[in-house]
């Protein structure tokens, strides 16, 4: 995902860096063969994404970003089919679990989006579209040298608020407490957003449970956008 920047000149930031992670024989071949059914790999050539990915017009929308293996977007789509679900991920390994995990269970109202977050929010989505953006545990960058990899930003928050409805919320949770108070402050600054209370989760995620295990606090955050 690339760091939102408009007057910047220089090469893009982005909050991830392509590695060729280990992928099972299943994981290769649901990329293969189930992307086209259950989704789409974007590129700026593609511009909006296709009315089919969006589901019914009539329903809410959620985006999920970073969604890792896809076992709690893929829980949550199963249980609220009244909603509109779009997955955003750039690791193969994830999509293909995930993909595995909504053939399976026939989950219909999910799709999943192979790319960088920022270029299809940005370019794919139309603004005030989107009733909800789900950012659970994502990359750190613990190092402080990395910290402008994070794609939680500025211009990012702005991206997020141009697509959102009216009312619209942001869910976020890190398990590093510095990215936190990052979030806390940055939010805290700008005056479209208020800050709610995070509804509880059922089902946690691999960096949540990794998280705990290290003995790190949980610190979730939604904040609703109130004028813009």
């Amino acid at each position: 995902m690339i760091s939102v920047n408009e007057s910047s000149t220089h090469r893009p930031i982005r909050s991830f860096v392509r590695r060729k992670g280990r992928m099972t024989s299943s994981q290769k071949s649901a990329l293969e063969n189930l992307l086209p059914k259950y989704g789409v790999k974007y590129s700026l050539d593609l511009g909006l994404l296709p009315s089919s990915l969006l589901g019914n017009p009539e329903l809410p929308l959620i985006i999920d970003i970073g969604f890792g293996d896809g076992e709690l977007l893929v829980a949550t789509a199963e249980e609220q089919k009244e909603i509109n679900f779009i997955g955003i991920e750039v690791y193969d390994a994830g999509i293909g679990h995930c993909l595995k995990l909504i053939d399976e269970k026939k989950v219909n109202n999910l799709k999943l989006v192979s790319g960088d977050a920022v270029d299809v929010m940005k370019f794919g989505i139309v603004e005030k579209s989107i009733n909800e953006i789900n950012l659970f545990f994502p990359d750190p960058w613990p190092k402080k040298r990395h910290h402008k990899r994070r794609i939680i930003n500025n211009g990012f928050i702005a991206l997020m608020s141009e697509k959102l409805v009216n009312s619209g919320t942001v869910n976020i949770s890190t398990d590093w407490e510095d990215y936190a108070d990052q979030i806390g402050d940055l939010f805290s600054k700008r005056g479209e957003f208020l800050e709610k209370s995070s509804a509880s989760r059922d089902i946690s995620t691999k960096f949540e449970r990794r998280g705990i295990s290290l003995g790190h606090d949980i610190f979730n955050f939604t904040y609703e956008l109130i004028s813009q």
